[in-house]
């Protein structure tokens, strides 16, 4: 359990260091750009992630499935191989759609967002999506490390263009070009260990290519879902509301995310651990992370909320005071997040792809229906109640899984 931990905590590391890297870019692009700059930029990297959850269909987590059913197999030239040719298809398609989007609409589809910005924002897409994959490729063959490093060395890059390329005058475009050379570094770690694992084999494999589309149609609702009563809200906030308020609001979403990065890390961690131990044997750890996390992430929460106005006015200003109270909010959801972090393993490890996917689904259109009914008149404050009201069914769904999984455990045992 102590290496467990450990394991943990190195993942994190990295991953705080990400996060706490991608909170300098939002504090300095928000001190640089101010709440206008600030919301173009949030639309633009909002509609680049939805064209991300929409493209890259799950297929590294159902990766991780097939590396755990085929644990004693060489299953990883063929996986490797495949997960690089949809990478590109995926792209092309991506792009495709939204060119014809943006060209037959003159723009009303992004907000009348200005072309050339919506066309950097979009560079992204691809390095987001081998990202999803190459992470699950290290994870299952154990070599979290590069992963870890590489987000340690690209959010550093991030970080040094955004303050060159801003203090050069290029605005929102050069917070746009900032964040490609960061993805771009990012998503290229661990492609020379697993070049090498592979054998250097890196071409399609149609039967495991129709196996890892079959599982990733299965259980891409479940990503669907999670966008949508993740980030939809701040589309819904930028469509009703001022680009200001987009702004405000997303600084508030990107501190929680922030704030999530150890159960995400712990997620990770027991998908690698799973790989090689089974989806029964690693119950008993996983459920001990589950109870620890929480009463950690509680007790972060509170000193989270604690510190939040001292520290948004410090370091975005005043005209980011709002997104005090509002991520206040929408800490409320911390052990909702929780659940469904630490628990993804277990759902996808046992491939139940079509459940998981449902009640994301539900979780999701429940997310979108309160924010269209709350953002007109509320606000902001409308999107944080609709984004609580959500993890709180994740909560309740997740946690009957859990009791599910122990009642099977300890049946088995008898």
């Amino acid at each position: 359990m102590r290496e467990l931990w450990l394991q943990i905590t190195h993942t994190s590391g990295a991953k705080v260091y990400s996060l706490v890297s991608g909170i300098v870019v939002l504090f300095l692009t928000a001190r640089w750009l101010g709440p206008e700059g600030r919301g173009d930029v949030a639309a633009i990297t909002t509609w680049v992630s939805l064209f991300f959850t929409f493209s890259f269909l799950s297929l590294g987590q159902v990766a991780l499935h097939l590396a755990t059913q085929r644990r004693d197999k060489n299953w990883l030239p063929p996986v490797f191989g495949s997960l690089i040719f949809m990478t590109g298809v995926l792209t092309l398609l991506g792009w495709a759609i939204a060119g014809i989007l943006h060209w037959s609409s003159n723009g009303d589809v992004f907000h009348n967002i200005k072309g050339t910005l919506v066309t950097l924002g979009f560079l992204s897409l691809p390095f987001l999506i081998w990202e999803q994959y190459g992470s699950s490729l290290l994870t299952a063959t154990n070599c979290l490390d590069v992963y870890n490093r590489a987000q340690i060395i690209g959010r550093t890059v991030g970080i040094a263009a955004v303050i060159l390329l801003l203090s050069i005058g290029l605005g929102v475009a050069g917070v746009l070009l900032a964040t490609l050379a960061a993805q771009a570094t990012v998503a290229a770690a661990g492609i020379r260990q697993l070049w090498a694992a592979a054998d250097g084999r890196f071409q399609p494999d149609w039967p495991t290519l129709k196996e890892l589309l079959s599982g990733g149609l299965k259980l891409h609702l479940n990503a669907i879902g999670t966008f949508l009563f993740s980030s939809a809200s701040i589309l819904i906030v930028d469509h009703y509301r001022s680009k200001t308020e987009t702004g405000q609001f997303q600084l508030a979403v990107q501190l929680l995310g922030a704030l999530m990065i150890i159960p995400q890390s712990a997620s990770l961690v027991l998908y690698s651990k799973m790989s090689r131990m089974g989806v029964d044997d690693v119950w008993p750890i996983q459920r001990r992370v589950l109870m620890g996390m929480s009463v950690l992430m509680i007790l972060g929460g509170l000193l989270a909320a604690l510190a939040a106005p001292f520290v948004i006015d410090l370091l975005a200003g005043r005209a980011f005071a709002p997104s005090a109270h509002v991520f206040q909010v929408l800490l409320l959801a911390v052990i909702g997040i929780v659940f469904s972090a630490v628990m993804a393993p277990q759902w996808i490890g046992r491939g139940l792809f079509w459940q998981a996917a449902a009640i994301t689904l539900a979780c999701g259109f429940l997310s979108i229906g309160l924010a269209f009914w709350l953002v007109p008149s509320h606000g902001m404050l409308g999107a944080a109640w609709a984004f609580v009201a959500t993890y709180a069914l994740a909560l309740f769904s997740n946690g009957l899984m859990a009791l599910w999984v122990e009642r099977r455990t300890r049946m088995s045992s008898v």
